[in-house]
């Protein structure tokens, strides 16, 4: 499988780390403005590979060294000095809008079966951005969404329940920013139903606070949101159908129509296999409606970036 990595920032190289790690691909290419930069990770992480459990080639190059991928991370964005802001996810949807808005196009052409992946944010709004920019069916453009904060919430619970995270079930849905929610109605864990138990609220309420946390510990957040890339990429190499919480288009999902957020989907070898439709109480329902108002009404003020584009 070859994997493209567009942006090798923080995120990008410790995504493409992980590839090499758990032998996800057979090529694995890096694409970043900084030339010289990128040249050295690749080699470095060539170097890394000998060391790993699969046989993974890596390259470096410029976008044209992405032709013919089988799936293409999406990891660029604007330096900070470029109007991009990285503890504020919307702020950075218009320069990241319009970066995406140059380099997509390319990529769908050079790649038209691709897959692609979107990490940056605010991911839910660049998953839209991609989708129509690439012209390619919305089972093949996904963003990693509240993958991560899902993982941060049942990391909280496993801490206070005593319970291995993995045997908790408990989703966080709608946008990967301030308006996303727990699905309160459907946490268990061996078959026990968590949901009424107040500590997981207050769960929910410290996963808010987590990635600021993190980001002004250290200046960026980057092993989290590269590991639920990487867990998404395993499950298209070895086609597993794993369901996890993912950006995607919705399409008369308790009425929203096209915007793409967070549901649980089965994720295999094409993509998105399908979206799972599980049953919200009616505050969860209104919530999930909240998130798609909030990031329709971003998308709607970033339209100029891909009306006028032709895929």
């Amino acid at each position: 499988m070859k994997v493209s990595i567009v942006g090798v920032g923080k995120v990008g190289v410790t995504l493409g780390y992980s590839i090499v790690l758990k032998g996800l691909a057979t090529d694995l290419v890096l694409v970043s403005r900084n030339v010289d930069r990128i040249r050295g990770e690749a080699l470095d992480l060539q170097h890394a590979a000998a060391l790993g459990p699969t046989r993974v080639r890596v390259h470096s190059g410029d976008i044209e060294a992405t032709r013919n991928s089988n799936v293409v991370v999406l990891a660029l964005a604007q330096s900070a000095e470029q109007g991009g802001h990285t503890l504020d996810r919307i702020a950075s949807a218009k320069p990241n809008a319009q970066l995406f808005q140059e380099v997509v196009p390319k990529i769908a052409q050079l790649s038209p079966d691709a897959i692609l992946l979107v990490v940056t944010n605010p991911v839910d709004v660049l998953t839209y951005a991609t989708l129509k920019l690439s012209g390619f069916d919305r089972h093949r453009v996904l963003g990693t969404g509240t993958l991560i904060d899902s993982a941060r919430f049942r990391t909280l619970l496993s801490a206070h329940y005593e319970i291995h995270s993995d045997d908790i079930r408990a989703y966080v849905l709608g946008e990967h920013g301030e308006s996303q929610f727990p699905v309160l109605s459907a946490v268990y864990a061996g078959g026990w139903y968590m949901g009424k138990d107040p500590e997981v609220k207050r769960a929910f309420e410290k996963t808010l606070s987590v990635a600021p946390e993190v980001f002004l510990a250290k200046g960026y957040t980057n092993f989290a949101v590269a590991s639920a890339a990487a867990m998404v990429l395993q499950a298209i190499k070895e086609n597993s159908h794993h369901t996890m919480p993912v950006s995607t288009l919705v399409d008369g999902y308790y009425g929203i129509e096209d915007v793409c957020l967070s549901l649980p989907a089965v994720i295999g070898k094409e993509g998105i296999a399908q979206v799972l439709s599980i049953a919200l109480s009616e505050e969860e329902q209104a919530q999930l409606r909240f998130s798609a108002q909030h990031l329709s009404s971003v998308n709607q003020s970033l339209a100029q970036f891909w009306s006028s584009s032709t895929p």
